[in-house]
């Protein structure tokens, strides 16, 4: 937690350092495009490596690596301060602070199983993709609110589902008594949880813009 919590705040830093130096005039307008394009592209690379390299790299470089990717996330994520406005991002992001905070509990407090609802969380993933692809098109209002409804769903059933496997996950291999294994678990937990609060913000920053 205390991980994903410091690559929070290393991208909410970011992206505000990144917005007052396009305003300033620091970073020009015709560089902001290519930037936003080359952070998007190191991201996917960051995210990819940091999958394939999860059991193969130390602790050390799976820091290294998310923290990499919370500094690249708070450049493309400053969009939105431009698109929704700081008072409805805030908005957004305390309500997800109570949303995972919430949830996160439930996750570790329960004595349930919850990692049997993964398969049913995928399904709710790939309906996500699919109809983000086909609003490309369509350009629906419509389907747009049912997207972000159907967003925060699965993901505020997400964070209790990742938090319960990184319990169990932690629990077991601590029997084993293998701190290099437990370091790894640590940060690879850290990602899916940053992972799962971004996402649920931006789906509820949706929300609340299309309500306003």
């Amino acid at each position: 937690i205390l991980w994903m919590v410091l690559g929070l705040i290393i991208t909410g830093v970011t992206g505000f350092f990144f917005l007052n130096a396009v305003f300033s005039g620091i970073i020009p307008n015709e560089i902001f495009g290519p930037i936003m394009i080359g952070a998007i592209i190191l991201e996917l690379v960051t995210v990819i490596a940091f999958t394939a390299l999860t059991y193969k790299s130390s602790a050390g470089a799976l820091r290294a690596m998310f923290l990499i990717y919370s500094v690249l996330n708070g450049v493309t994520l400053s969009t939105l301060g431009l698109a929704y406005g700081l008072d409805l991002v805030v908005i957004a992001f305390a309500s997800t602070v109570v949303l995972f905070t919430v949830l996160a509990i439930y996750g570790y407090c329960t004595k349930e199983d919850l990692t049997k609802y993964t398969s049913l969380l995928t399904v709710g993933i790939i309906s996500l993709i699919i109809m983000s692809l086909v609003n490309i098109f369509l350009r629906s209002d419509g389907l747009m609110l049912i997207t972000s409804i159907i967003g925060v769903i699965v993901f505020i059933i997400f964070i209790a589902v990742d938090v319960n496997r990184i319990k169990s996950n932690v629990i077991a291999y601590a029997m084993q008594e293998d701190a290099s294994i437990l370091d790894k678990i640590e940060i690879h937990g850290a990602l899916q949880l940053y992972l799962d609060f971004i996402n649920l913000f931006i789906y509820i920053l949706r929300l609340l813009g299309r309500r306003r």
